[in-house]
């Protein structure tokens, strides 16, 4: 279960659709069935909410009324803070604008590195 960035991917499972619904969205249906087959064979793995973790991500969501967060950033978000967690995200406003109860999020990926990947 390491991806290549030599890390296990967690996934929450409000990222699911989200993701689903994204890759179809900008890249195609092939990429989000590629990904839901990597779940389903194990290569991520599959992060449920509890019932503690649901009521953080309301109230990260409730805490930044102003940015519009949405539940699944919100899940990532509280499932980070619990667990000590880095993120892999593209979405730096919103990751950048927040903070969990002490310092800040760790990004996988920094604005700098993602341009630079994705400039032509």
């Amino acid at each position: 279960m390491v991806n290549d960035l030599g890390r296990a991917l967690l996934v929450p499972d409000p990222v699911v659709a989200e993701a689903d619904y994204l890759l179809r969205r900008r890249v195609g249906s092939d990429s989000a069935r590629l990904f839901l087959s990597a779940l389903d064979r194990g290569e991520h793995r599959l992060m449920f909410l509890t019932p503690g973790l649901f009521r953080r991500a309301t109230e990260i969501d409730a805490q930044y009324v102003d940015l519009n967060l949405g539940f699944a950033d919100a899940a990532v978000m509280a499932c980070a803070e619990r667990h000590n967690l880095p993120i892999l995200t593209f979405d730096f406003r919103d990751f950048r604008a927040t903070a969990p109860d002490s310092g800040s999020w760790r990004l996988v990926v920094d604005e700098s590195t993602y341009r630079k990947a994705t400039s032509r």
